[in-house]
């Protein structure tokens, strides 16, 4: 078993060395674009602080199962790779199957290393992930969304040109309305008004 946990680990290792390519693409230095263990520690802390919220407001929410999906929910990277999702506008049906079937293909291969239970428990949850309907799954969602818009604040802040960010930016800026999280949406309101 110690065996199996390490060769898990050492894959998932591999998420601290991958860059979001998408800041890559934008012409973020190699040297200040944040790894992929990187925006998902935030998206955890983001997912987090939401979670809570969402429990003071009195909505049932699973704050363990959000959690746990927020540090899976980029996991298949540590094998396939990140992928910038600006190229889904070449061929978005093609892109989103392909997507989604490198998810769970990847997903499997590494919960394949894992104990039996452990890997029942992960990949459901991975799965309610995916499948983008419970709250918690849009929770984590969201915060994916707010945090790509926070670190690209943080860029702009340290010195990077707006127009690098002009894709993301006009993206970010038509889908905003649609966010059903409110502090969510008055969060990145916020960020992007300050991104003009």
């Amino acid at each position: 078993m110690t065996d199996e946990i390490l060769s898990f680990l050492q894959e998932a290792l591999r998420l601290k060395r991958t860059v979001r390519s998408g800041w890559i693409y934008s012409g973020v230095s190699k040297a200040d674009t944040e790894s992929v263990a990187d925006h998902s520690y935030m998206i955890t802390l983001l997912t987090l602080i939401l979670a809570v919220k969402e429990k003071e407001k009195g909505n049932n929410i699973d704050i363990e199962k959000t959690l746990v999906m927020a540090i899976l929910h980029d996991l298949p990277e540590s094998v396939s790779q990140d992928l910038d999702r600006r190229i889904r506008k070449y061929s978005p049906k093609k892109y989103d199957e392909f997507k989604n079937d490198l998810d769970k293909e990847a997903i499997k291969h590494l919960f394949d290393n894992l104990p039996g239970k452990t890997s029942d428990y992960l990949l459901e949850i991975f799965q309610e992930f995916h499948a983008k309907k419970s709250p918690e799954a849009r929770i984590v969602l969201e915060a994916d969304r707010l945090e790509t818009i926070l670190q690209m604040n943080d860029y702009i802040q340290r010195g990077y040109p707006r127009e690098l960010f002009s894709e993301f930016i006009k993206n970010f800026s038509e889908e905003v309305d649609d966010y059903k999280n409110e502090d969510v949406k008055d969060i990145a309101k916020h960020l992007l008004e300050g991104t003009k």
